[in-house]
């Protein structure tokens, strides 16, 4: 699965062109079948945020939207950490159908609501959200877009809400940490617009889009996950 485009490398870094764009060219199953793999790489780390925002704790009763939702994972942990929280999940209807059965495993079907459509085009209202999750899916967009969801994730917070991000994130200098390295280069052969991003320019992206109070939460996976308050 993964050679083939890999070993069109060098033809990449020629033309930069990836070699097949996976958001228009694998097909519906094939995402279907990647976001259940997924979960168990989400869940903990998940579960870990949960646990370190207080949730059902000091943080209760949240409205979350959980943005590119996929399995489900991210939302899922939030809602079994407080009764009283209900999460709006979004994404291409295709992946909705595989977020609901993830949901209903976990007999959490009343907690959730279904957002369907472009990550780029849906509305995710104004003044509506307590948290908004990006889980896994800045390295997908690219830096334009992923400062525009910042923005547009803001705007969709009350006062006092919180962004949460979780993603591959290479250290600042780009030399030392392998493995969002190594995504980013997967990511450059396999879309038009992915990379991974530096602590140093979520910072700043965030900044701009007037959030404050940027924090890292240690958890399970490959680098920490990034807290920011409206």
């Amino acid at each position: 699965l993964l050679w083939e485009p890999w070993s069109n490398l060098s033809e990449v870094v020629r033309t930069g062109k990836p070699f097949k764009r996976q958001e228009t060219e694998q097909g519906l199953e094939f995402f279907q079948e990647l976001v259940s793999r997924l979960f168990p790489m989400s869940y903990p780390s998940a579960k870990a945020a949960a646990d370190a925002l207080g949730v059902g704790v000091a943080w209760k009763n949240l409205n979350v939207l959980d943005v590119g939702a996929g399995s489900g994972a991210w939302g899922i942990a939030f809602a079994e950490s407080d009764p009283g929280t209900r999460v709006t999940s979004h994404d291409w209807p295709n992946i909705l159908e595989v977020t609901k059965k993830f949901v209903e495993r976990f007999d959490l079907s009343q907690k959730f609501s279904y957002l369907e459509g472009d990550i780029n085009e849906v509305d995710f209202g104004e003044d509506c959200y307590d948290l908004v999750i990006l889980g896994h899916i800045c390295h997908t967009e690219g830096a334009a877009r992923t400062q525009r969801l910042f923005s547009r994730a803001h705007r969709s917070l009350r006062r006092g809400g919180r962004l949460l991000i979780a993603d591959m994130i290479p250290d600042d200098d780009r030399r030392n940490a392998v493995f969002p390295l190594l995504f980013a280069v997967n990511m450059l052969i396999n879309s038009t617009e992915g990379n991974t991003f530096t602590m140093a320019e979520y910072r700043e992206w965030l900044k701009d889009a007037s959030f404050a109070d940027v924090t890292t939460i240690d958890a399970p996976g490959p680098s920490p996950l990034i807290v920011a308050s409206r």
